[in-house]
């Protein structure tokens, strides 16, 4: 899915599967394109959306689960990510998380160890991370966030938003919220970049 204006700054938005960007692209910002792009195609399919526009680098939107594809962009091409925002559409006690814990307790399955901030080799590669990061939570975020938050300690600009009394931030519930935290963020890569 995408929208807005095709010549303009991209924000790309990384889903795991059947992701809820798309209902953000009702109202995207002049002079921006917005698009849904599925992380289970990895580096392959993103690589090639990476596009500098008038001299405008694209933003990478990401939730708990896709994070590490959009770090692990911004570290294998910081000259064609411009900021990162990683949201957290999962929660430490969220209701999709509580689903998530029983479906993998009754079916024997390994819960995505990023949610609990194991993101493997990326870890010690955070501090590379030299681009504007916004990490946006809820009021009782996964594990994730506060790793990410340690080990960012290289990033041009780190912001944390905090959602009170939001189990996780997602776009069906919180949409003001993340238009608000990205129009900030595409703000900070356009001071970042002059």
């Amino acid at each position: 899915d995408r929208a807005g204006d095709p010549s303009g700054r991209r924000v790309i938005f990384l889903h795991p599967g059947r992701g809820a960007w798309w209902r953000l692209l009702d109202h995207v910002p002049t002079g921006q394109e917005w698009l849904t792009v599925p992380a289970s195609a990895g580096a392959a399919i993103l690589s090639p959306l990476l596009v500098e526009r008038g001299g405008r680098r694209p933003v990478l939107v990401a939730g708990a689960v896709t994070a590490p594809l959009a770090i692990a962009a911004a570290l294998d091409y910081p000259e064609r990510v411009g900021g990162v925002m990683i949201v957290d559409d999962v929660g430490a006690q969220s209701p999709m998380r509580r689903r998530w814990n029983a479906l993998a307790a009754r079916f024997g399955w390994a819960l995505p160890a990023v949610l609990s901030g194991d993101l493997g080799e990326l870890d010690s590669e955070l501090p590379a991370v030299r681009v504007p990061v916004t990490l946006m939570q809820g009021s009782d975020p996964a594990g994730l966030f506060t790793r990410l938050e340690d080990g960012l300690t290289g990033c041009r600009t780190l912001t944390v938003v905090a959602v009170p009394d939001a189990a996780a931030v997602r776009p069906r519930t919180h949409a003001a919220e993340l238009r608000g935290a990205l129009l900030a963020l595409v703000s900070a890569v356009e001071r970042a970049q002059r």
